[in-house]
């Protein structure tokens, strides 16, 4: 046996040996099955209550409103959105959708909201977030309007417990 003919036959064992190495690393799949959806520990049903007053201002406080709130939270087709139904004093329902950042949510489709000040109906500008915490979801929400150099303003706080 010469020195060249044990060189030559392990050459091709060690061709197929990084062969296999190099396939059965390179393998992964991007997606897999063990991946979670972090929007999953939000959706359920909170079921809670709302608080809104109006001040012109930003002092005088009127027009005090508070009641029940259930809000069904479900996931969107995009990957960092939640959908809010949120459904006041058992009638009056709204969807909502809220953009994650982590644990905190802005909510992004809805830009005005009317609100009835003084026997009459205002339109501003309108602006949400809030947070999820240990099964808690919170929500405040700000309406204001600039007329005439008077700012009044609707301000509003929703909290749910999950079910």
């Amino acid at each position: 046996m010469t020195p060249y003919s044990l060189r030559l036959s392990t050459r091709p064992l060690l061709f197929v040996l990084l062969a296999l190495v190099t396939l059965a690393t390179g393998c992964r799949t991007s997606g897999s099955a063990d991946e979670v959806d972090p929007r999953d520990q939000y959706v359920g049903t909170y079921d809670g209550g709302y608080q809104a007053s109006t001040l012109v201002n930003n002092s005088r406080e009127s027009n005090r409103e508070n009641g029940t709130v259930s809000i069904a939270v479900t996931k969107t087709q995009v990957a960092n959105q939640l959908y809010f139904t949120i459904t006041f004093n058992g009638s009056t329902k709204q969807t909502l959708t809220a953009e994650l950042n982590g644990s905190a949510f802005t909510i992004i489709d809805k830009q005005t909201e009317s609100f009835i000040y003084d026997g009459q109906s205002i339109e501003g500008t309108y602006k949400a977030s809030g947070q999820f915490t240990d099964n808690v979801l919170a929500l405040n929400t700000v309406v204001e309007n600039l007329d005439s150099g008077i700012t009044v303003t609707r301000r509003g706080s929703i909290t749910g417990t999950k079910k």
